[in-house]
């Protein structure tokens, strides 16, 4: 029945497009997890425009987050510009220019008198040459007298200008030809016709005039060493003042100092996003060949890789969510919760694989925090840290101690990659801030496991220790309605555990089974000689088939009572399993006993519908529960005879080949032996009559 609804289900996975084969979806799952880390990883690298721009209004209030300090650059240049126009002054002999603008002016009076005389033309020009010396061209000398008195005074406005520019500086006998040609640049960039453009480029050469004694090239040397010995300036901002205001104008220090604090976001490029592209690919083929070559079986188990995943997905987007505040503040990527994936995978599953996922998880926290060593260093060791603080968590309280030490590990973790920044005070926060994340991946993993206990099917021995507890709803009903099976339970549940620790089983869910192995038996209690009053047998009455088919029907309606109580499936597959398809040799042996002559007796209608034990966890169980329900009836037994109790049971199950398929060797038999006897000898041990006290008169 059971192969039917699973091929019911397969053919309504294919007939919806989802593959049937368990690593087939396996593979889809991964591949769409591959699909929205590649979405989250190229967001985050890709090319996007700056927040803060010089010249440009700030859309946001920054404050700042820390004590620092920044290099104003433009007002160290500033001082030492102060102290090349000292130096400047020292050489620069400003009487040159004051004689040069006299002489202008000279020039332009000369000019005034000319054009308001008889003595224009070709004399005026000759006269200006005579007084003002041969420099000046014979166009430029044209203009000016036939110009108008407006055009002439702004001519003479403009010169003077370019005059006062050029001779502002050293002027030497090196660089005179040099000077005069910026200044008739600078002249053909008036706003002036173009002839007059051209006149004052001419008349500033004319009397452009040498106004130092030294070469250029001796003033300049001086003037630099001097602005080199200005030391640079430094802005101090303290932790909670302001940087810049909303709708403030950004001026280069105020984005150095947004610089300085990480408020910058990270522009991004197209070589970064095929580069992490290209990582994310490498990363999902290495985890592949780990799977394959370490975990091929948990590949079969789609519903595990699924649990993997969804784990993943969400550290990457906490990991995204603490790595946008790290833009900011690099602080805030020491709560990268990458211990969370190896402290969850060492709960669920095992070291190994915790380990793996964990050095992934710490190698994914590096990329989104865009390659920050002392962040990616740091949440690579938080991995590997959650993936070694625990290994069979049997209590919540060993993953609270895991946590405590998590803390302690990350906390110094922390301070050790943050003394690679800057400041001393970071240190000693990233501590605090180490012990807290420690604190978030245990909680983290509280609210996480029961969830990738459920989507997963793997449920942690944790799990199992509490399913053991008297206050689960089930074992309550099974204490009230069958407290005779309740303390059969519990002896077969020390029995077992002590086998499957013997032979390498896993110890915690042969227990666990054990106690609900018989949990079916609370359906018709009264008809299982351990619940039965003295004098009562509810078999009275009835002929051995229907007996034998109320005594089977305790492990279909234990399957049902499973299911119903959402145990875990190892443990419905343990009480389904528990006595395979073994006889129910009394009542077989009461119905051959009351056969007529003509009756069949069908040995297959007393035997248990269930299937043979299929792990060794359900075959310790099987053994187990015989041995104990056999031992039961020897009076003062000794160890002999248990002993020899223990292999009858065991040889009558292995030749009935009740264990075929259960993966016991006879080495693990023996072991299984030993310890069978060992704890029936604690259990049935001869004790001491104590004498009855007499109490004489008189004493």
């Amino acid at each position: 029945m059971e192969d039917k609804e699973g091929s019911r289900r397969s053919r309504r996975g294919r007939k919806a497009g989802f593959p049937a084969s368990g690593k087939a979806r396996s593979l889809l799952v991964s591949l769409t997890t591959l699909f929205i880390l590649l979405a989250v990883l190229v967001l985050e690298y890709l090319p996007r425009p700056a927040r803060f721009e010089v010249g440009k209004p700030s859309t946001e209030t920054v404050i700042s987050p820390r004590d620092f300090e920044v290099l104003d650059e433009e007002g160290t240049e500033a001082l030492r510009e102060q102290e090349r126009r000292k130096v400047q002054d020292i050489f620069v002999n400003r009487a040159a220019l004051d004689r040069a603008l006299a002489r202008l002016e000279a020039f332009f009076s000369r000019v005034a008198e000319l054009r308001g005389g008889e003595r224009t033309g070709t004399e005026g020009t000759a006269a200006l040459r005579q007084e003002f010396g041969v420099g000046i061209g014979d166009a430029t000398l044209n203009l000016i007298l036939n110009a108008s008195p407006e055009d002439s005074r702004l001519l003479h406005s403009s010169v003077s200008q370019l005059l006062s520019q050029a001779m502002s500086r050293p002027v030497s006998y090196d660089n005179l030809e040099s000077v005069k040609a910026e200044a008739a640049d600078k002249a053909m960039s008036l706003s002036l016709l173009e002839e007059f453009r051209r006149a004052a480029a001419d008349l500033t050469s004319a009397f452009l005039a040498i106004n130092t004694a030294y070469s250029a090239e001796t003033v300049q040397r001086d003037m630099e060493e001097a602005a080199r010995a200005v030391p640079p300036v430094y802005v101090h901002y303290v932790a909670g003042q302001k940087i810049v205001g909303k709708g403030e104008i950004i001026t280069p220090l105020i984005l150095a100092s947004l610089r300085e604090v990480g408020a910058l976001s990270p522009m991004g490029s197209y070589q970064q996003v095929v580069g992490v592209a290209l990582m994310a690919l490498l990363l999902y083929a290495g985890a592949a060949w780990f799977f394959l070559r370490y975990r091929e079986a948990m590949l079969a188990e789609w519903r595990t890789v699924a649990a993997l995943c969804l784990l993943f997905l969400a550290y990457v987007f906490l990991s995204r969510l603490f790595a946008l505040f790290a833009d900011q503040n690099p602080l805030w990527g020491y709560l990268v919760p990458s211990a969370l994936v190896g402290l969850t995978m060492a709960a669920m599953l095992d070291n190994l694989t915790a380990l793996f996922t964990g050095v992934l998880a710490g190698v994914l926290g590096g990329i989104l925090l865009k390659g920050n060593f002392p962040l990616a260093a740091y949440v690579l060791l938080s991995g590997v840290a959650g993936a070694l603080a625990v290994t069979r968590l049997r209590k919540k309280e060993m993953l609270l101690k895991a946590g405590v030490g998590i803390s302690l590990f990350l906390a110094v973790g922390a301070m050790l990659t943050a003394s690679l920044f800057k400041e001393l005070r970071l240190v000693f926060l990233s501590g605090a801030i180490g012990l807290g994340n420690g604190a978030l991946c245990m909680l983290l993993a509280l609210g996480a496991i029961p969830v990738m206990e459920r989507i997963s099917g793997v449920f942690t021995p944790m799990h199992m220790m509490e399913l053991a507890s008297p206050d689960h709803p089930l074992m309550k009903l099974l204490i009230n309605k069958a407290p005779g099976t309740y303390s059969h339970s519990i002896v077969v549940g020390n029995l077992a555990e002590a086998a499957a620790q013997a032979i390498g089983a896993d110890a915690i869910l042969t227990r666990v089974a054990s106690y609900y192995h018989d949990v079916g038996k609370v359906k018709r209690s009264s008809f299982f000689v351990e619940n039965q009053p003295e004098g009562f047998n509810g078999h009275d009455g009835l002929k051995p088939n229907l007996s034998a088919l109320v005594i089977t029907a305790h492990v279909r309606e234990g399957v049902e009572l499973a299911r119903e109580y959402r145990l875990p499936p190892e443990v419905v597959d343990i009480i389904h399993q528990h006595h395979g398809t073994s006889l129910v040799r009394y009542f077989y042996a009461q119905a051959l006993k009351d056969k007529g002559p003509t009756e069949r007796v069908v040995e297959t209608r007393f035997r248990y519908p269930g299937r043979k034990p299929q792990t060794k966890e359900a075959a310790v169980v099987m053994l187990a529960d015989a041995v104990e329900a056999a031992a039961k009836a020897l009076e003062r037994p000794t160890p002999v005879q248990l002993e020899q109790l223990v292999r009858n049971m065991i040889r009558e199950r292995l030749d009935d080949g009740q264990l075929d398929e259960s993966g016991l060797t006879l080495a693990d038999l023996e072991r299984i032996t030993r310890e069978f006897t060992r704890v029936l000898c604690g259990m049935y041990h001869v004790r001491v009559e104590y004498p009855a006290l007499v109490k004489r008169e008189g004493a």
